[in-house]
């Protein structure tokens, strides 16, 4: 890691201009994308996709979809995080498999049939539970971009201001199976950015930390 994780953390802000003179090189994305293949889904399943966009008149087309933001054309990196559309029977099949070569394992023990059990309950939630379940994941992997990104000491702005079902039919992933939820621009924050010069606004852990213990529980 480049520095300490507090100190990344006290360092990242959501960068409103980028220098669009400068770029990640593949050795900095290939390392974020790593990190975020990594990140903790429920079940494991990893329902989404991460869709990575650097052609400078693509992302000029993405620009008016997000409310003519900026950062959507100066950053060095667009990635638009998505969620599958829907679990389907397939998806668990695949993870069964997977899980089987890696650990080495046959795919009928009690084992993982029972994981395949558990898993089909992401099949069976009411639809909106379902859409709200699904995007949840998404949102715990831009988490675990964001922080990446700090220790990483590469600049990122989360975006959730764009229209979602006017960027999905732009660039067709309904067809893909897949809804975007959120993006992300990386790159380097401008010398003139303001926001770069400003401490950051966090509430006292004392005021969001509550630690609880049985006795503390009402009868």
């Amino acid at each position: 890691m480049n520095k300490d994780i507090i100190s990344a953390l006290e360092w990242r802000y959501a960068v409103k201009k980028f220098d669009a003179t400068k770029k990640l090189s593949d050795i900095q994305i290939d390392r974020i994308l790593d990190g975020l293949r990594l990140t903790a889904t429920s079940m494991g399943m990893q329902l989404m996709k991460f869709i990575v966009i650097t052609d400078p008149m693509l992302k000029e087309k993405i620009q008016p979809i997000a409310f003519g933001q900026t950062q959507i054309t100066d950053c060095s990196h667009l990635i638009v995080l998505c969620r599958t559309t829907e679990p389907k029977q397939q998806h668990i099949e695949d993870i069964i498999e997977l899980t089987a070569q890696k650990r080495n394992m046959e795919k009928n023990t009690k084992q993982l049939i029972g994981y395949g059990e558990m898993m089909k309950y992401a099949l069976h939630m009411p639809r909106q539970e379902q859409i709200n379940w699904l995007e949840n994941q998404v949102y715990l992997a831009m988490g675990n971009l964001l922080t990446i990104c700090a220790v990483e000491e590469v600049d990122c702005c989360p975006m959730e201001g764009f229209n979602k079902s006017q960027l999905d039919d732009f660039l067709g992933l309904p067809e893909k199976g897949l809804n975007s939820v959120l993006m992300c621009t990386l790159g380097y924050r401008a010398d003139d950015d303001k926001y770069g010069h400003l401490s950051k606004i966090r509430r006292n852990k004392e005021d969001l930390v509550e630690k609880l213990s049985l006795q503390d529980i009402p009868v």
